[in-house]
């Protein structure tokens, strides 16, 4: 029999896999060439009434930049989150690609971790109607009040937390072959869904922007 959905629990689009294209040249400026950005969708399920906050971690926080990498969700809506591969680290994939072929790809051990619970309505009530900054963070008073918030939550038992881990693919298009190697294309890897208070990796960090400074955390 399959679970039933918890209600502090956001829907996680993709479900188990973010895939990232690695490409020989640089993704263009003017952002129409998404190729090394994956965009991941949470989606409120409707099964509570109280808004539902998000923090989005990776183990890999200096390759990754994530916008938000957390905030709020109101009952019946959804939140897009952007995760951008950085350059200097799709240079060392596509680098690694073209010496050793897509097999060399295989397998990364790079993960992500989509953390929800609910807030109270005087916390989420802060955030209504507040304009939002590049990126769709928020102001910094508010992101500390976030912050500050998580640090409660993982600190202490008294607030369930859903975790959703989600595995990392890198591929290269068929339109550019390597120099030698190559491989069979990488499977799917599979979701984790732990039930509150279950063991997590301790190297989970944010996936942040370095230019804002944002802190680092580790789930319990």
């Amino acid at each position: 029999m399959a679970a039933q959905p918890l209600p502090y629990a956001l829907e996680v689009a993709p479900d188990s896999a973010l895939q990232f294209t690695i490409t020989r040249d640089p993704p263009s400026s003017d952002g129409a060439d998404v190729s090394s950005r994956c965009v991941m969708t949470l989606t409120h399920t409707g099964l509570t009434n109280q808004h539902l906050a998000f923090k989005v971690k990776t183990t890999q926080p200096r390759r990754y930049l994530v916008r938000p990498n957390q905030g709020i969700v109101a009952p019946g809506s959804s939140e897009t989150v952007s995760i951008l591969l950085v350059d200097k680290d799709r240079q060392v994939l596509w680098s690694t690609y073209d010496r050793l072929g897509q097999s060399a790809l295989d397998h990364s051990k790079d993960k992500f971790l989509v953390q929800s619970c609910e807030v109270s309505n005087d916390f989420s009530a802060q955030f209504q109607n507040e304009p939002r900054v590049e990126g769709g963070q928020y102001k910094k008073e508010l992101v500390e009040a976030l912050t500050a918030m998580w640090n409660s939550v993982t600190t202490g038992n008294a607030v369930p937390v859903f975790n959703k881990k989600l595995h990392v693919r890198h591929v290269v298009g068929t339109s550019a072959p390597p120099t030698s190697g190559g491989g069979p294309p990488l499977a799917s890897g599979a979701a984790a869904r732990g039930p509150p208070g279950s063991s997590l990796p301790a190297t989970f960090r944010e996936g942040v922007d370095k230019r804002n400074n944002t802190e680092k955390m580790s789930p319990e």
